[in-house]
């Protein structure tokens, strides 16, 4: 109990909030991917109990194939001297496993689906606010880039790759709940997962190959608005990054 209530006294636990805050999107977009890619490997290497595999083991591999990915994360952070990334890192690495647990809890349980797509979207409304207090600076005339200023830059992109796909994911789940016609032409199942993650990525990329497009008027105006904040953040990266990268200030 005395250890319980050192590490849940208000300091450390703001402390906690704001690592989350800063890390959980990326940390979710990477179980997504972990669970999408290798589900059905980790479902053969373990007994045929399904409540066990689901509950338990599913989660647990998940959670520690998420730690792994982003601990080799700090790792190459580290080796570019990028050290604003991981003053946090036992921090992220926890919030790294529960987003691995939410992920497989969240695909067997729509009310965990909507607590974490909830959870995602306030994530988002946290960094987009903290991201447009920065745009003011790095849009000043004489401003130059340093490291840090990229890797916050790239941090907030993947926090918005992370929101649409699981907005995505989320009304492709709501239109099959109530009956609907499909809201995008998403594989079945877990599979469909890797669907999201992708359509996303190419959308927001403004690659476009067409194989997995929106099919009805909900997804196709989120889409549409995919596409456009795309659009701007591209054009914000690019802008800023040619006026030249300089190192981290001490």
């Amino acid at each position: 109990m005395l250890f319980l209530y050192r590490f849940l006294t208000m300091e450390k636990w703001t402390a906690f909030k704001t690592a989350a805050v800063n890390s959980f999107n990326l940390c979710y977009l990477v179980s997504l991917l972990i669970l999408a890619m290798f589900s059905r490997q980790i479902a053969l290497l373990f007994a045929p109990n399904y409540y066990v595999y689901f509950y338990v083991l599913l989660p647990v591999v998940n959670g520690a194939l998420s730690c792994g990915v982003i601990a080799l994360f700090f790792k190459i952070m580290k080796h570019h001297k990028a050290g604003a990334c991981y003053q946090h890192e036992n921090r992220v690495l926890l919030v790294a496993f529960l987003t691995g647990l939410l992920t497989i809890y969240a695909a067997g349980s729509q009310v965990v689906s909507l607590g974490v797509f909830l959870t995602v979207m306030y994530v988002t409304l946290i960094n987009l606010r903290d991201f447009m207090r920065r745009l003011w600076v790095y849009l000043q005339p004489d401003k130059v880039m340093t490291k840090e200023d990229l890797i916050n830059f790239s941090a907030f992109f993947v926090s918005l790759i992370t929101a649409f796909t699981v907005l995505n994911l989320t009304v492709s789940f709501l239109h099959n709940f109530f009956g609907n016609s499909p809201a995008f032409n998403f594989k079945p199942g877990i599979e469909g997962i890797l669907d999201a993650v992708y359509f996303t990525f190419i959308s927001m990329t403004t690659v476009g190959f067409g194989d997995v497009v929106p099919l009805t008027p909900v997804a196709k105006i989120i889409v549409s608005f995919e596409c456009v904040s795309s659009y701007v953040m591209l054009a914000l990266f690019i802008g800023v990054i040619n006026r030249g990268v300089v190192k981290n200030k001490p």
